[in-house]
């Protein structure tokens, strides 16, 4: 078909793997090489020749095998089913895809009933045309072939990789740096650590001690964005890579349903390579720790008594991890933030005026919602207003619309020239938007409106039911189930130099 001119368009970029791979050598070979700068400035040139608007440019920044993966695309196929525009432009038909015929028939039919063409340097493809579905099909299923020719490829690579000895993960263990050949180096700055942890697991210290210690001497987690936790500790005692050795093919990842599930493989499958690098720990010391390791920790019991009567409810407001139940050094039962973030900024509170603190509040919500019902006439619904809102808004769109059809006979009659026409049309467009903004939010709140206060009837005698039976049961759990029953979450804060009784308390209820 001829080439189309003068669209209303969309620019989809997004990287391949082969051009991960070609920025990388590249990069090893001291040069550069940007893949989404070429395509980009390739499209706009296409878009100027041939006299298209460019509306939006999206940018993968991940090269993400299936849509779910794939924010960008997913932000503009909304905006394509809304009918925002003509034609997406991308390099080529595998840039918008190369993943199961799930997401290749979304594409495809996203693209079908907005009618909108899909155009690259060297082809157009119409979804209404006749044998597009089969054209699109097609190509669709040659790029999943080589999609998977690549991954096993770059999977065999791996494997050979690791039977050379070469770290193949993403970035190194924590304790060692990488140089270009894959080969490990225990790292100065950090090795120290991944001793000292196995050191102390041999003297018969726990986990918990251990993210006590580096915490106080200020070490950062090999995660930086979060604090040392129990399970970077298990995951750093069981590496091997800390004797020498590199393992690899542990665990495999299979998707289902969108998400990626881990399953172990047997140890005959595992690739193993002694001896790769230089260890950072000896087997004595390894073994030792082994043998320590797991020695304090208390068995939990199938049956253990609850304690806390807000468990999973209360949290800290100022870094969000749950508040611990804890007794101070007097026996007293307390609720305390652990973080290492609210050190000196979040103190601790007893347990028993929280506790009394919730029920108030909750005893709160029932005062109000009577006293509004007493006061009915005074404090009337806002459903009413919001719904004349909603019909003069309404009317503003037809309005709206009209001068946009008005727009295109001004044109028609040369009273407006196309720049004239653009600009005005923009405004109008603009401000139809606009409105139709304000429709949509004016019904969300309605419905808001109207199912709170269809739960309000039923939810305040729910919560008189759930005062009244907390106060006539000693089981803590039973407790904690009636207040889970009418509420979400509690933030929790209290600050320093305040009385014991100085603390805020935000409740979330499920209204």
């Amino acid at each position: 078909m001829d080439r189309p001119i003068g669209l209303d368009c969309f620019i989809y970029l997004r990287k391949s793997r082969k051009d991960i791979e070609e920025e990388r050598k590249a990069l090893n070979e001291g040069g550069s090489y940007d893949t989404l700068e070429r395509h980009r400035r390739q499209l706009l040139e296409l878009a100027k020749k041939e006299h298209h608007n460019i509306l939006e440019i999206f940018e993968e920044v991940v090269s993400g095998e299936h849509i779910i993966d794939r924010p960008e695309i997913q932000r503009m196929l909304r905006k394509v089913e809304a009918n925002a525009v003509d034609a997406v432009l991308v390099m080529d038909l595998d840039r918008l895809g190369r993943g199961d015929m799930f997401d290749m028939g979304y594409i495809f039919r996203t693209l079908q009933y907005s009618e909108t063409i899909i155009v690259t340097p060297t082809e157009i493809i119409n979804p209404l045309a006749e044998g597009a579905e089969l054209l699109f099909g097609v190509k669709s299923i040659i790029s999943r072939e080589e999609l998977k020719a690549i991954t096993k490829r770059m999977q065999r690579g791996r494997r050979v990789s690791a039977q050379e000895g070469k770290s193949v993960t993403r970035k190194p263990p924590f304790g060692y740096i990488r140089d270009e050949n894959l080969k490990l180096h225990p790292d100065p700055e950090t090795s120290w650590v991944v001793k000292k942890i196995f050191e102390m697991i041999a003297d018969g210290h726990g986990r918990s001690s251990v993210i006590h210690e580096l915490r106080k001497l200020g070490i950062k987690s090999p995660d930086k964005a979060r604090e040392w936790n129990a399970v970077q500790i298990r995951n750093m005692l069981n590496n091997e890579v800390y004797l020498g050795h590199i393992v690899w093919g542990k665990m495999k990842w299979v998707k289902r349903s969108g998400k990626y599930i881990s399953k172990a493989l047997p140890s005959d499958q595992w690739i193993r390579r002694d001896n790769a690098h230089e260890p950072i720990i000896s087997q004595e010391l390894w073994e030792r720790a082994h043998a320590s390791y797991g020695k304090k920790t208390p068995k939990t019991r199938k049956k253990s008594k609850l304690v806390n009567p807000l468990a999973g409810l209360l949290y800290c407001r100022y870094c969000g991890y749950a508040i611990v139940y804890s007794s101070d050094k007097k026996g007293c039962d307390m609720y305390k933030c652990k973080s290492s973030h609210c050190k000196g900024k979040q103190r601790s509170a007893l347990v028993s005026l929280v506790e009394q603190r919730v029920l108030k509040s909750l005893e709160q919500i029932v005062s109000e919602f009577e006293a509004n019902e007493e006061h009915q006439i005074k404090q009337p619904s806002t459903i009413p207003m919001k719904k004349k809102a909603l019909t003069t808004k309404n009317s503003e769109l037809v309005v709206l619309n009209k001068q946009k059809d008005n727009l295109h006979d001004l044109l028609e009659q040369g009273i407006y020239d196309v720049t004239t026409f653009k600009e005005r049309q923009k405004i109008v467009v603009d401000k139809i938007k606009t409105v139709q903004l304000e429709i949509d939010e004016l019904k969300q709140e309605i419905e808001y409106e109207q199912e709170k206060e269809k739960k309000q009837v039923k939810f305040i005698p729910k919560i008189k039911t759930v005062i009244e039976a907390y106060h006539f049961t000693d089981d803590v759990r039973k407790k904690n189930q009636l207040l889970k029953s009418v509420l979400k979450k509690i933030l929790y804060e209290r600050k320093p130099k305040t009385k014991r009784d100085g603390f805020a308390l935000e409740i979330f209820p499920h209204i």
